[in-house]
């Protein structure tokens, strides 16, 4: 009531609030109506207390009512729980009482064991129809595998529990006391009448596990066409061996020392039973495959390594297919991928290995390819597919089928080089002028003929010695053609000689190309990158090769054209008719414009610009020779003057020739410096000095310039020329004194050119004792 009270002390405080509050809101104005508004919230605070009041009655009744239902209640429970007590009690008493006689717990024990036995009974009646089930379901339903098999199991764990009990077994793993202490075991006899009666069930439990098994070895070993068609059972068929395997582990762990020694161990039985299907399947598979394709290929008329190979070849796509699609469906340690493999080697190594390991010069080129392109292709797959190592015969096979095939190959390119290399081919000229012959084409289509073969038909890195092998080939041709260009060159006409310039010159752009046919970004092993590396430089070894064969021919054909001048014309220099005015380096010139003429259209202007600066080098060198082998009373000179302006008249002739006319080629050929062309021929202006000098020491400058041109020969030089002037021999002396003199001014400077530099490789005959006043 004291809370009641106080409640209605703080409404009334708030009524008076609110009522104050809104007065002064609403007649702050009209304090006169205040009385009015008193009034009014007189009334209505008189009703609020009425309300009050009638509410907390009401509610104060209720509690009353609550708490005296609480009160009866709380009674009930005390009794019921006191009641409760006394039953337990009771129970505990005649629990005591009644396990205190043998027969009431032996009456327990026998209802028990009746119960279980009605049970065991209804188990025993159904068995029949369950397995019958069963094998229907796996018959019908090949899928439901894992569900017959885990079935099975249970029936399977159901017999061998029961006979073990009825062994006695149950009464040494249980722990009752009053199943051991009753002794109770069955006798040989009571054993042997339940194992009858029962035999049945077992037998038919038994079979549906062979069933069971049988099923499993099945879809396992006809795992090709599962991973194609139904996957899944092939991988429910693989689970069930596990869980077969996993079974019989677990049995074999529960064994007494004793079993173990006397039972078989079954583990991993029934996994070699698995391989040992999957060994036969693949065997009839294998041996079918290739007794169908050699029949087909034997009515197609196919070659027997064409047959051998092709059936071969299906062992490969099955291995290819087992490891993609049948080697995830099996446990690692079940490698069926390695297993085909031993399975189609076993078969199939004897037929392949027959092709070639008897006679392999025997087969053609052809059959050659075919046999390291399959064996290359084997190995490889094998590596591809996880299938272990490569096979060592085949790859020590490769190699000798590769040998007979380089060899084959080269054998034949070098016959048709050879029947190229013997016909006097035609002499064409091309767009350009320049003299060629088809043997360039008619070699390259040779060369890749072989070489697109190769490509084609071997494996990359295969085919890398087929076109090592080719350029070996053209490398052989271009030393055949050298040594018949330089043994023959007397004999071959210059015409010919230009189309060597010409065909080497083009079989060397050629042959750069035949590398282009082997795309770098199909490298695919540090192995084949070196093996292009090797062909690159044996590629550039060719064309430098024939290069220098092209420029061999230039310089021959230049030898040819001044071997009709040296001997006939440019021998005449320093000869009598030669100081009386004969022109015999004008006619000289001449003859080579003729040729220049002719040859500046038959070569390109590289070669052509080489031509000439050997031609310049080789007249300027037999001039000089010329001049230095003539000896003797009859060669001296009537007239050293008119000798010294002939030279002089030679020098322009030919300077105007090749400095003037030719001196773009001879730019062309390497000749650069400043008046490079008319510094070569000073030599001349030299001789044509010293022939008419009236002593020696007014020309000591061009003492000193052949020296260096001669080296420790330029004495002979010297005086050679003044010997053929006729001098005394006091005047001689005093030459060779000033000879000696510049000799020893230059010292080492004469050897070293000697040593180092002799500009054109003159010939010095018959020079022995000029020095000294002889010849």
């Amino acid at each position: 009531w004291r809370d009641m009270e106080d409640l209605d002390d703080v409404v009334m405080k708030q009524a008076r609030t609110e009522a104050i509050n809104l007065i002064e809101r609403r007649f702050s104005e009209n304090l006169d109506e205040l009385e009015l508004v008193e009034q009014h919230y007189q009334r209505k605070l008189s009703l609020i207390d009425t309300q009050l009041t009638s509410r907390i009655s009401g509610q104060f009744d209720s509690m009353k009512k609550a708490m005296s239902t609480i009160e009866k209640t709380s009674a009930r429970i005390s009794q019921l729980k006191s009641e409760f007590k006394s039953m337990s009690q009771a129970c505990d008493n005649t629990h005591g009482q009644l396990g205190s006689f043998e027969h009431i717990r032996a009456i327990n024990i026998a209802n028990r064991n009746i119960n279980t036995t009605i049970s065991r009974i209804e188990n025993f009646t159904r068995i029949p129809q369950k397995v019958k089930r069963l094998m229907r379901s796996l018959e019908e339903n090949p899928n439901s595998l894992m569900v017959v098999y885990k079935e099975a199991q249970d029936l399977e764990d159901w017999r061998d529990e029961l006979i073990e009990e009825v062994k006695g077994g149950s009464s040494r793993r249980r722990s009752s006391s009053a199943v051991n202490s009753s002794g109770y075991r069955h006798s040989p006899e009571v054993y042997n009448k339940i194992v009858t009666v029962l035999g049945d069930h077992f037998d038919i439990v038994q079979q549906l596990s062979h069933q069971t098994r049988e099923a499993t070895l099945a879809n396992i070993s006809n795992c090709f066409e599962l991973a194609v068609d139904s996957p899944a059972l092939l991988v429910r068929s693989v689970e069930v061996m596990m869980l077969i395997e996993e079974s019989n582990r677990k049995k074999y762990e529960k064994m007494t020392p004793l079993e173990k020694e006397n039972l078989p161990n079954m583990v991993g039985n029934f996994e070699a039973e698995a391989i040992a299907a999957l060994r036969a399947s693949f065997d009839a598979r294998i041996s079918n495959q290739f007794s169908n394709y050699m029949f087909n290929a034997a009515d197609e008329g196919k070659t027997g390594i064409e047959a051998t190979l092709g059936a071969a070849t299906r062992g490969i796509v099955d291995m290819t297919l087992l490891k993609n699609d049948v080697k995830l469906c099996f446990p690692p340690k079940i490698d069926v991928v390695k297993l085909y493999r031993q399975q189609l080697e076993e078969y199939m190594l004897p037929q392949v290995a027959a092709l070639y390991s008897q006679n392999i010069q025997s087969l053609d080129i052809a059959d050659l390819l075919r046999m390291a392109t399959w064996l290359y292709n084997y190995n490889r797959q094998v590596v591809e597919n996880d299938a272990g190592d490569k096979a060592e015969d085949f790859d020590e096979a490769i190699g000798n089928i590769m040998t007979e095939y380089i060899k084959q190959v080269g054998q034949q390119t070098k016959n048709w080089f050879s029947n190229i290399e013997s016909r006097n081919s035609e002499i064409k000229v091309e767009s350009d002028g320049c003299l060629v012959t088809r043997d360039p084409e008619d070699m390259l289509n040779i060369i890749n003929m072989q070489v697109s073969v190769a490509r084609e038909q071997l494996p990359a890195e295969l085919s890398y010695a087929a076109i090592t092998s080719c350029i070996d080939e053209l490398r052989g041709a271009q030393g055949r053609l050298r040594d018949e260009v330089k043994a023959n060159w007397t004999q071959i006409d210059v015409e010919r000689l230009c189309t060597v310039v010409n065909d080497s010159y083009r079989l060397q752009d050629k042959c750069e190309m035949l590398l282009e046919v082997i795309p770098e970004e199909e490298m695919e092993g540090d192995q084949e990158v070196k093996d292009l590396e090797v062909m690159k430089e044996s590629m550039d070894n060719l064309c430098v090769g024939y290069v220098e064969l092209a420029v061999e021919a230039t310089r021959l054909a230049a030898c040819s054209v001044m071997e009709d001048l040296n001997g006939p014309i440019i021998s005449q220099v320093f000869s009598t008719k030669w100081e009386d005015g004969e022109e015999i380096i004008t006619v000289t010139v001449r003859t080579l414009k003729d040729w220049f003429t002719d040859l500046q259209k038959w070569l390109p202007e590289y070669f052509f610009a080489k031509l000439v600066r050997e031609c310049y080098n080789q007249v300027l060198k037999n001039y000089v020779e010329s001049a230095l082998v003539k000896k003797g009373k009859s060669h001296a000179f009537h007239s050293p003057a008119r000798v010294s302006q002939q030279i002089l008249n030679d020098r322009f002739c030919l300077e105007e020739f090749f400095a003037k006319d030719y001196a773009d080629s001879l730019v062309a050929s390497g000749m650069r410096e400043d008046n490079e062309v008319s510094k070569g021929l000073d030599v001349l202006t030299w001789f044509s000095k010293i022939v008419m000098a009236p002593s020696a020491m007014d020309v000591e400058a061009d003492i000193a310039n052949i020296l260096r041109l001669f080296g420790v020969q330029g004495k002979d030089v010297i005086m050679h020329l003044v010997t053929l002037r006729k001098v005394d021999k006091m005047k001689k002396g005093d030459w060779v004194m000033i000879v000696d003199q510049n000799v020893e001014e230059l010292g080492d400077a004469v050897k070293f050119v000697q040593d180092k530099f002799n500009l054109l490789n003159f010939k010095v005959k018959g020079m022995a004792g000029a020095g000294t006043g002889g010849g």
